[in-house]
């Protein structure tokens, strides 16, 4: 790294934001759930061109022979033929990553499997939890384990509550061309989608 530097303030205190202050990453979480994956494909444990009924055999959507098409690659390329509105469903739900997919018996899909491309959030939800299954392990502590502490991501998080110990930003969204600190929950089933924690000097 040549040169890393914080721009701002945290939090409404006036604290400083520094390298190390970490925020919520967003849909570059996407990335890191690609990552996970693959590391599980390397390792022989995820074929990627399989069903995802293969890991999660009671896997359903709306459309019963539909859903048994979709495979690990259709997750991570948004081929699912799920659509863009409908993986913004559950952004407000506070139920679990297996809960939530398996409630998503009442999608209906928007096109043919692996035809489009459709940017979806639930494509990532439903991998995140493909690789909570396969790893035997939360999603988070897979991401802490095997991708966080490797390279030595020190200020990065699955965690709400670990990230605010550690100094965690508070967000803002514009209203009226004022910013307002933006409150909500985080729905734990959108972590692998949108919802890990890093600082700046980690993502460098």
């Amino acid at each position: 790294i040549a040169h890393v530097q914080g721009f701002g303030v945290a939090d409404s205190s006036g604290r400083t934001v520094t390298p190390q202050t970490p925020f919520y990453i967003g849909s570059v979480t996407k990335s890191f759930t690609a990552l996970a994956v693959m590391q599980l494909v390397e390792a022989g444990k995820i074929d990627l061109d399989a069903p995802v009924q293969t890991y999660l055999p009671w896997f359903e959507l709306a459309d019963k022979e539909a859903s048994a098409k979709i495979t690990v690659r259709n997750l991570l390329n948004h081929t699912s033929g799920i659509s863009t509105k409908d993986g913004n469903r559950f952004l407000a739900s506070q139920q679990g990553l297996e809960e939530t997919v398996r409630g998503l018996n009442i999608i209906h899909l928007t096109q043919p499997v692996g035809t489009t491309y459709q940017y979806s959030g639930l494509n990532y939800t439903i991998a995140g939890l493909i690789v909570q299954q396969v790893s035997g392990q939360s999603y988070g502590d897979y991401v802490t384990q095997r991708i966080f502490e490797p390279l030595d991501m020190r200020h990065s998080y699955a965690s709400h509550t670990l990230a605010l110990a550690d100094g965690l930003s508070e967000g803002h969204h514009y209203m009226f061309g004022h910013a307002f600190k933006r409150q909500y929950a985080v729905p734990p089933s959108g972590v692998p989608e949108g919802f890990l924690i890093a600082s700046v000097e980690d993502m460098t």
